[in-house]
C-alpha cells in the first residue's frame, strides 16, 4: 500500500528534515510516528516554501505555495495531478475540509479516477465557523476597524466573510467526496446533509505524546486558577469567559485566569497599532470588570508547557462558540484536569455532563461561572470528575486502537480488505 497525505501543516519530523527547524509538537505527530512504524510507504504534501526531499526510503515529502485560505488557485490542481502521477498512491488521505487545497486535490483525484481511494478527515467546518463567528460580540465591535484592521482590511465582519468563502469551497469539496473520516455525532450530522452519498468512517484522534503521562491532583494544583487554551479569535469564546470570570472573581477574589499567547492588555504604541478589533474588545472587557491584574498570559507554550498548565490549574475551561472535537479538551481530560466546556458541536461526544465534567450552554456566561464555582467548591472531590474523564479520554485517544482503525480504513480504500 502506498499512502499519500495532504496536510495543512507537516508533521514535526518532516518540518525538521525540510528546514532544519525543531519539531513543533503538532497534534498530527503521534499518528504519523505510529503509522511510520508500520512500514507503509508515504508521501507528505503540505503548503510551505521548502521544496521536496526524503526522510528515508519509506517517506518522502513535497511542498506547494501556500495559497490564500479563502481563494481558489487552479495551479494547485496541476501540482497535485503531477504528484498523483509520480507517486502512484493506493490511498489518498486529506486532513481537513477547511482549505482551498482540499478542493484542488479532490478535483485532481476526480480527474485521475481516484475518488474511491480518497478520504477526507473532518477537522473544523468553515460553514459552521462562519455561522458562529460573531456570537456574543456587539455589532458596533464587529464592524469597527482598528489601525491594523484598516491596513489589512480584516475586521471581525470581514474575517467572518472569509470563513464563509472558505465554507463555499468546503461545500464544493464535500459534494465530490466519497469517503469521510470523522469522530463525533456533530461532524457526521453536518457532513451527512451536505454529502449524503459519502461513506462515513469513524476514527478517533491520537493526541500529542506528552499528554499520555501525568495526572492532575487537587493537592498539587493552584487553587482557583482557571486555564483556557486560546484567546486568538472570536470562536474561541474568550469574551464569554471574561464575562464569566468577572462573576467568579466576585465570589473568589483570589481567582486567576491563565491563557497562552501575548497580552492584549499591553498599552505600548506597537501593541496598540497591531491590535485587532477582537483583542481591543477583550481589553475593554478586562478594563470594565477590573480583571487585568488577574490574567496571566503565557506566551507560546510547548506541549510540555501546556501539560504543566493543565496540571497546575484548578479547572480547565473550553468556552468555544463552535468546535468539533477540541484537542485541548481531550488533553485536559487525559490528564484528569476538571473540565467545564461549552456544549457546542461534538463536545458532548467527548465529555459526559455531570459524571466527567460540566457542559453548559455556550451563550450563557452565567452558567460557565456557575460551573467553574462548582468545581472550586468540590475541592479534592473534583479528582473523581477528573478520573472519570481520564478513563473516557484514554479510550477516545487510544493510540493503538486509533492506528488500527485508520489502517482498516486504508486497507478498505486500497482494496486490500473487502467489505465485511
Amino acid at each position: 500500500m502506498r499512502l499519500l497525505w495532504l496536510c495543512n501543516v507537516a508533521p514535526s519530523e518532516v518540518r525538521q528534515a525540510a528546514g532544519g527547524r525543531p519539531g513543533s509538537g503538532w497534534w498530527l505527530d503521534h499518528a504519523f510516528s505510529d503509522l511510520r512504524k508500520t512500514g507503509v510507504p508515504m508521501r507528505i504534501l503540505y503548503p510551505e516554501e521548502t521544496g521536496r526531499g526524503e526522510l528515508d526510503d519509506k517517506c518522502s515529502y513535497a511542498t506547494f505555495r501556500r495559497p490564500d485560505r479563502h481563494k481558489y488557485d487552479p495551479a494547485m490542481e496541476t501540482f497535485f495531478r503531477q504528484e498523483l502521477q509520480d507517486f502512484q498512491p493506493d490511498v489518498i488521505h486529506i486532513w481537513g475540509t477547511e482549505y482551498a487545497h482540499t478542493l484542488a486535490m479532490l478535483r485532481a483525484c476526480e480527474k485521475a479516477g481516484l475518488l474511491d481511494r480518497t478520504a477526507v478527515s473532518i477537522q473544523g467546518l468553515c460553514t459552521a465557523c462562519a455561522r458562529h463567528y460573531t456570537e456574543g460580540i456587539p455589532y458596533a465591535v464587529q464592524r469597527r476597524f482598528t489601525f491594523r484592521d484598516f491596513l489589512r482590511q480584516d475586521n471581525i465582519l470581514q474575517q467572518q466573510k472569509k470563513y464563509a468563502l472558505r465554507g463555499e469551497m468546503e461545500t464544493k469539496a464535500l459534494q465530490i467526496t466519497r469517503h469521510v473520516i470523522g469522530r463525533t455525532d456533530w461532524d457526521r450530522a453536518c457532513t451527512g446533509f451536505v454529502v449524503p452519498q459519502a461513506r462515513y468512517h469513524f476514527c478517533n484522534e491520537t493526541l500529542r505524546e506528552p499528554f499520555y503521562t501525568g495526572r492532575w491532583r487537587y493537592a498539587d494544583c493552584e487553587k482557583h486558577r482557571i486555564f483556557t487554551s486560546s484567546c486568538v479569535y472570536p470562536i474561541k469564546g474568550f469574551h464569554y469567559l471574561l464575562e464569566a470570570f468577572a462573576q467568579v472573581a466576585r465570589k473568589y477574589p483570589d481567582a486567576t485566569l491563565a491563557v497562552p499567547g501575548v497580552s492584549f492588555l499591553d498599552g505600548g504604541l506597537k501593541s496598540r497599532l497591531r491590535r485587532d478589533s477582537y483583542h481591543k474588545y477583550l481589553m475593554e472587557l478586562s478594563e470594565q470588570y477590573h480583571l487585568g491584574d488577574k490574567i496571566t498570559f503565557l506566551g507560546k507554550c510547548t506541549p510540555e508547557g501546556m501539560r504543566e498548565q493543565y496540571l497546575r490549574a484548578n479547572v480547565f475551561t473550553l468556552p468555544s462558540t463552535v468546535d468539533n472535537s477540541p484537542n485541548s479538551l481531550g488533553e485536559a481530560m487525559l490528564l484528569g484536569t476538571p473540565c467545564v466546556a461549552a456544549d457546542v458541536g461534538g463536545v458532548s461526544t467527548m465529555l459526559n455532563h455531570g459524571r466527567e465534567g460540566f457542559l453548559y450552554p455556550s451563550a450563557d456566561p452565567e452558567m460557565l461561572a456557575y460551573d467553574i464555582c462548582r468545581v472550586f467548591e468540590m475541592a479534592d472531590r473534583a479528582e473523581t470528575l477528573g478520573a472519570e474523564a481520564s478513563r473516557h479520554a484514554a479510550k477516545t485517544h487510544d493510540p493503538a486502537k486509533n492506528l488500527a482503525d485508520l489502517m482498516d480504513i486504508y486497507r478498505l480504500l486500497s482494496g486490500e480488505e473487502r467489505e465485511p
